[in-house]
């Protein structure tokens, strides 16, 4: 995969979303925040993620591993152009 897989339009907001979960679930962890919320608001937003059909194609085609990547490279540029 040289050049960057066509991936669904409706994919890139829930890996958003998964990285922004992410990352506050960290940020409450070194703040003495509220873990647990965190880790529950994560684990839907992964939840959702994961529950997208795409996955399941891509894991029948053998493909998932490369479209896993490139997703999470799609969401963390769109994140990197927000800052």
């Amino acid at each position: 995969m040289a050049d960057a897989p066509d991936l669904p339009a409706d994919l890139l907001p829930l890996h958003i979303a998964a990285l922004r979960a992410d990352r506050a679930m960290t940020t409450a962890r070194e703040a003495g925040g509220d873990v647990e919320a965190a880790r529950e608001a994560y684990l839907a937003a992964a939840d959702a993620l994961q529950a997208h059909p795409f996955w399941e194609e891509r894991r029948l085609a053998g493909q998932h591993q490369g479209f896993w990547q490139a997703s999470l490279d799609a969401a963390k540029a769109a994140l990197a152009d927000e800052a």
